[in-house]
């Protein structure tokens, strides 16, 4: 084992834009050079990795990342700054012990101030944080810093940020849930460009925070709450140990384009189970794929939205039935959107507008008895409001106990699987629906009974964890479908909505974001605010990703009639959601998309989003263009197909090198049938 320790005469010590202070080891040289010297004059610590080097500085605690063969990404200090005054005669101690590099900031009598501990691993690697409480200051603390300097943002050129509320590239990435936000909450990473790639830096714990952002020196600001780093709270870590507050731990990811390293950050945290899908593909049951159909945009097109006298069951059922003459019939989901009950919150239907819990049993069974799913809308946070709460910061701090739903409050576990069993349950008194659609995730409380069982992030963790499983407990096949796109939940959760959007380019955005990083959760694809310019090619590209939602039976948000031949082809497209089976999803240059199982492509939309393409199994599919005319269909080697028309008549195709052209008819379903198949 190789063991070296250094003492540096004073901290903070200032860290040079590159790492002047070894003579054999300059920006752009070779790290070869200072591996062959490791014992050497200089005194460079080495760890080569599968696809990377590090060097650390052990008078500084600097360390540089790069490539194996010595192409520089960046540096950083193994420290963090926590922003009070430190005592005189400070000083730090880095050393390489194993395959592992520490750095510790010692008073002057030697006590532990601080410490970080990198750990590496083949594609990526891991840094720890603890320190003495009384060395945090009252601002954000920030990690990969020393008080003087962090990431050296000389190397890079710009940052990426998955957060859906900021520009995607941004030179000072940040991810958030302090306010309201599409993904509640986004993966906790932000990424850097270098000149060898993309620098990404992720929480791999669920902090006790609400965000996480580059700061103007280079460092990692986390907002963790003072108050509980001072009490020893636990911050998403575990409890202190040695007296030391742990931070949640991050893990370093190197890609070479930011989706490549959200898949990268997944596969980083997948080990610890840390990124694990509570339904996976192939365990889920088929109806989460068939079409959801939201009374929500159809609610606000005839102004019947929320408690509206308009609003009712009987709206409900002429809804769906409307939406079936005009789309198609056969099994959907419904989702029957704010506000069914009498007040927010409650599990309590409104007893004039719904009758109540009889009511809307009597709804849910008559949905049933069509084959029909439901998913009822339940605002989290709120509890038995009359009213829509303001989306405030002042509201959400001095909200009354009893209008907010506290994770960390007595009696929350035992309210949340009553809930779930009224909004669920099959039994007398209980409403029988399939699962819930969750809103407003942002809305987290900022004063909670008992902050140390859970704040920022982790109180929204908690929450989710214990309603999914009494919602499962309830009902197994129960969907719970919620806008948390961090890796982390995917565990206490089963699809990760895309939220609402006023673009084709936001839903895609967001969607390239969900399957790089959870790829192994079902996105809905909402459909909240599609216009006429994006209706078709959202329609088509969120029914190869994910599950398609539709909001509109009539007419969109802008008061628009949807004319029925669209209808009837978006009714066509949706309809072969529950064919594609079950996998993962891919984004595609030029704005489309595949679904992939294993190695198999099931679904791709062609043609800018305007065609559809599902494979039921290896021998059979189908296809829909919704722009008709003279298609090339993407199937690669297309010898032995036969497509089909509506009729069962074989349609004349000319082959192509990656697939046949031939002349579709505008919504009209094609059969596709290989040689020796039946369809």
């Amino acid at each position: 084992m190789l063991l070296l320790l250094a003492v540096a005469a004073a901290l903070p010590v200032p860290v040079a834009a590159h790492l002047a202070p070894l003579p054999t080891l300059r920006h752009s040289d070779s790290l070869a050079a200072a591996d062959l010297r490791l014992s050497g004059e200089d005194g460079a610590l080495i760890l080569t990795e599968r696809s990377y080097r590090l060097a650390l500085d052990p008078h500084t605690g600097h360390v540089t990342v790069a490539t194996r063969d010595g192409t520089e990404y960046t540096g950083f200090p193994l420290a963090m700054s926590g922003g009070a005054p430190l005592p005189k005669g400070v000083h730090r101690v880095s050393r390489r012990s194993g395959g592992t590099l520490e750095s510790r900031l010692l008073d002057a009598g030697g006590r532990v101030l601080q410490e970080a501990t990198l750990q590496p691993s083949g594609d990526s690697f891991t840094v720890r944080f603890a320190a003495l409480p009384q060395t945090l200051g009252p601002g954000a603390m920030r990690f990969f810093d020393d008080g003087a300097a962090g990431i050296e943002l000389t190397e890079t050129s710009g940052g990426f940020t998955p957060d859906p509320t900021l520009p995607q590239l941004t030179a000072h990435p940040a991810v958030g849930i302090a306010g309201r936000t599409p993904f509640a909450p986004p993966p906790f990473q932000i990424q850097l460009r270098t000149a060898p790639g993309w620098f990404g830096v992720g929480l791999v714990d669920v902090p006790a925070a609400t965000t996480m952002r580059l700061a103007a020196d280079g460092g990692i600001a986390v907002d963790y709450p003072l108050a509980l780093a001072l009490a020893g709270d636990d911050l998403g870590a575990g409890l202190p140990e040695g007296g030391l507050v742990r931070f949640p731990e991050f893990v370093v990811t190197l890609a070479a384009d930011p989706l490549g390293g959200l898949r990268a950050y997944h596969d980083a945290l997948s080990p610890r189970g840390e990124s694990a899908a509570a339904s996976p593909p192939g365990s889920r049951p088929g109806w989460w794929s068939q079409a959801m159909v939201d009374t929500w945009g159809e609610q606000v097109a005839t102004r019947a939205a929320r408690s509206s006298p308009l609003y009712t069951a009987g709206w409900v059922r002429d809804f769906v039935a409307e939406w079936k003459r005009r789309f198609g019939a056969g099994p959907i989901t419904v989702v029957i959107d704010s506000r069914w009950q009498a007040q927010i919150g409650s599990a309590e239907p409104d007893p004039v507008r719904f009758g109540g819990v009889a009511g809307m049993r009597d709804l849910i069974d008559a949905l049933h008895a069509q084959g029909d799913r439901v998913l009822l809308w339940w605002p989290m946070w709120a509890r038995n409001i009359p009213r829509v709460p303001p989306a405030t910061a002042v509201f959400r701090r001095t909200a009354p106990a009893e209008q907010v739903v506290d994770p960390t409050a007595a009696g929350f576990d035992e309210a949340t699987a009553a809930t779930m069993s009224t909004l669920l349950g099959s039994g007398p008194g209980e409403l029988g629906a399939d699962g819930v659609k969750l809103d407003w995730g942002y809305d987290i409380p900022l004063t909670l009974a008992d902050p140390s069982l859970g704040w920022g992030a982790t109180a929204l963790y908690r929450y989710l964890a214990v309603l999914h499983a009494d919602a499962h407990a309830v009902r197994p096949e129960a969907l719970v479908d919620a806008s948390a796109a961090a890796p982390q939940f995917a565990s206490v959760t089963d699809a990760v909505r895309l939220y609402d959007a006023w673009s084709l380019a936001d839903w895609n955005r967001r969607a390239a974001v969900v399957s790089a990083v959870d790829p192994d959760t079902l996105i809905d694809g909402d459909g909240w605010q599609a216009t006429a310019a994006d209706l078709v090619a959202h329609t088509v590209s969120s029914t190869v990703y994910g599950t398609p939602a539709m909001y509109f039976a009539t007419r969109l948000a802008d008061g628009r009639p949807i004319p029925p031949a669209l209808a009837e082809e978006l009714g066509a497209v949706v309809a072969l959601s529950p064919d594609k089976g079950q996998g993962t999803a891919r984004s595609l240059t030029g704005g489309d998309w595949e679904y992939v199982d294993g190695s198999t492509v099931r679904a791709r939309s062609f043609a800018g989003g305007t065609g559809l393409l599902v494979w039921r199994n290896a021998g059979c599919g189908a296809a829909v263009s919704t722009g008709g005319g003279r298609v090339a269909l993407p199937l690669g080697a297309a010898r032995g197909l036969t497509v089909r028309d509506a009729a069962g008549k074989a349609v004349k195709a000319t082959h192509l090198p990656t697939g046949l052209n031939l002349t579709m008819v505008a919504g009209q379903r094609y059969t596709l049938q290989r040689a020796g198949s039946s369809c």
